[in-house]
Parts: structure tokens; sequence; C-alpha cells
């Protein structure tokens, strides 16, 4: 049986434009209980952009520990791999336990991407005073340009499946999974949605879904409007980071929170802050200011086409490496997974597999 490989579940990791013109036919679902799906109108003059992002892998899973940096400590919170949307507020309220147990009240949280936000805005809920410090600001980090549908994938090789890394990760995705309720709403342009699995092979939960079981649960379809063998379908969240990392940058500078654009050079840069407590969200930028050598680039790519209003669902086709995703600004087509690679320029043959690929799904929906 065919199971769907963790790191194309989702394949999220790299995002992101008003109306357009066209007659979209609606696709005849024969399938009960399924309702009819809008055909994404896959097409070269409805192309806007092409674009790349990074995603901080770590082949042993995500960081999020304390140690010492001279007089200072330091709270480490990266390497979340194609997930740091979905494990953002999970992620930081480990740290801000962490936090809590030093006695200083007074932090620097370095980076100001999903990750460095969602950690900045649990610890001014703490108590404490925080100042931001990022080299770029929404809209310009990687978080956003991510996909970011709930969902944890390309966290962790199948060598580190051990318990202390599905400890962690079932505590942060579970608290993560029910602080983003909160959220769902136009406000942070977070909202439910139908998520489709498809392919030529029957679809079962990825053993990172396996171990939250709860938060997935994965339905199989028969019959489908894919023009796959199979399709399995669960509801998730979708966070649309071109509204919610903005949104949630406001309610930190509202919270009395500071912001500086810096980028730090080393260590020693660090050290020199007046804040006792420093809490490292920089993501990829922890290999340089901690000689991490196990966190690597993974570079995804996305095709951005005109939105379609009617668009709301989405799909993955894990081994074609192949999901859509309707956001309000484009309709987002993924996408690729290229370890060690670190160029953000777009690749023009991932750009035609990507294109060809969402046009042989979308002509095929019935």
């Amino acid at each position: 049986m065919y199971r769907v490989d963790r790191r194309s579940v989702l394949k999220l990791g790299s995002a992101a434009l008003p109306l357009a013109s066209g007659a979209w036919q609606t696709a005849r679902a024969a399938t009960e209980g399924v309702k009819p799906l809008r055909r994404v109108d896959v097409a070269e003059d409805r192309i806007t952009r092409k674009v790349a992002g990074l995603r901080p892998f770590r082949p042993s899973g995500f960081v999020v520990r304390a140690e010492a940096l001279g007089d200072k400590t330091v709270i480490h919170n990266y390497g979340h791999g194609g997930c740091g949307v979905t494990l953002s507020w999970g992620t930081a309220d480990i740290a801000a336990s962490l936090a809590l147990e030093t006695p200083y009240r007074h932090a620097a949280v370095i980076g100001c991407g999903a990750v460095g936000l969602a950690t900045a805005r649990l610890l001014q809920d703490r108590g404490f005073e925080v100042v931001i410090y990022a080299k770029d600001l929404p809209p310009n980090t990687t978080s956003n340009v991510a996909a970011a549908v709930f969902g944890v994938t390309s966290l962790v090789d199948t060598a580190h499946h051990g318990a202390d890394i599905v400890g962690r990760i079932q505590q942060a995705a579970r608290f993560a999974h029910r602080y983003y309720q909160n959220f769902v709403g136009d406000r942070y342009g977070v909202r439910w949605i139908e998520f489709f699995l498809i392919g030529d092979e029957p679809q079962e939960q990825p053993w990172d879904f396996a171990i939250t079981p709860e938060l997935y649960p994965l339905t199989a379809i028969d019959p489908h409007p894919f023009p796959t063998r199979y399709a399995s379908r669960f509801p998730s969240m979708f966070i649309e980071t071109n509204i919610y990392l903005p949104q949630t940058l406001a309610d930190f500078l509202l919270r009395g929170g500071k912001l500086h654009i810096r980028n730090f050079a080393d260590r020693s840069e660090l050290a020199s802050l007046a804040a006792p407590l420093i809490v490292n969200c920089a993501g990829l930028g922890a290999k340089m200011l901690f000689d991490d050598a196990e966190l690597i680039p993974v570079k995804g790519q996305l095709t951005l086409l005109l939105p379609q209003a009617e668009v709301n669902y989405l799909y993955l086709d894990g081994a074609r490496d192949l999901y859509m995703f309707p956001r309000r600004d484009a309709i987002v087509l993924g996408g690729s997974h290229e370890h060690g690679v670190s160029s953000l320029e777009p690749d023009e043959a991932q750009a035609a597999r990507i294109f060809a690929g969402h046009k042989q799904i979308a002509t095929g929906i019935r």
C-alpha cells in the first residue's frame, strides 16, 4: 500500500495575488457528500509570478532548549523544516515555559517570521517585556513564502523517529492546533477548509500525522471527482500568511512590543544586547550564529495564479509533489523539495513540471 511520504504531505515551506476573468466550469462530483468542486483555471496568462523559499530543516527535528551565552541565557527555537507556521505557537509555548524558569522578564527575540512572532506574543502574554530584532519584516520573511496549511511535514528524518521527538511534536502540534482556532476569521486570515489527499495508491496518514491522529481525521472517498484512483479528505486550518503575519506583528506592537531592524554577524553581537534573555528564532540564520552544522536549507518553489474566490478546497498529490492552495490574493501551485539547495531563484524546469501537473489535475476534475 502506498503511504504518503511525510516530505510530500503538504510540501509547504515556501507562498503567495485581485480578480480575474473567466467562465470557470463547476466540476460535477458524483460522490455523495462531496460538494461540486470548482476547477482551478491553470493557464499561462493567469500566472502572476513564480517564487521560491527555503525551509530550515534539521534531520533530528526542531530545537527548543536553553543555554548560556556569557552572562545571558539563550533559548533556541528553530529548525521547523516545512512546518514553521504550523508549529509556531506550539514551540513558542515550550520556549516561553523555559523563559519563565529564568529570573528574567526582559527578552530579545531574534527573527520576525511566524516562529519569532508567536514566541514574542506568548512572552508578552506571560509578563515579559519584549523587543524583536530582525533583518526582514513581513512581507519579506521566509514565512511569507509559505502555503501554510496546518500539518506536520518535512520535520524529521526516519532515522530519528524516537520517543523524544515524538513527544515534542505531539506537544507542539496539539497546542498549536488549539491555539490557531482562536484566530479563525477574516482578521487573521485563518479558516477551516477541506483538504484532499489524492493519488494512484490508497492514501493513509503518514508517520508525522499518525502520532496525533485526532488532528487529521482522514476519510477515504469513493467515488471522487479527481483524476486519480484514490482520494481522501480531512478538515484543516489554512493560514493566509499575507494577512496573518502583519496582523500578528500589529498585535505585538499594540501590546507595547518594540521592533528593531538589525542583522547579527555572530554570537558576540547577540551578547552585546541589553536584554539578559535572548530567544533565537532565526531559522536558517541559526546555522551561522550558533554553528549548527545539522541545519540545511530545503528549497520549495511555487507558481502563483490570479485568485479564484469560488475555489474553496485544497489538494495534494504527494507522489508527484503537487499541491494547490486558494488564497484570497492568489491560487498557489506547488511544489518542490530540494535538500541542500539555497538559491531563491525560481527554476524554470520545476515551474514547467508544476504547471503541467496542475493543468492535468484541473482538467481531469469531474
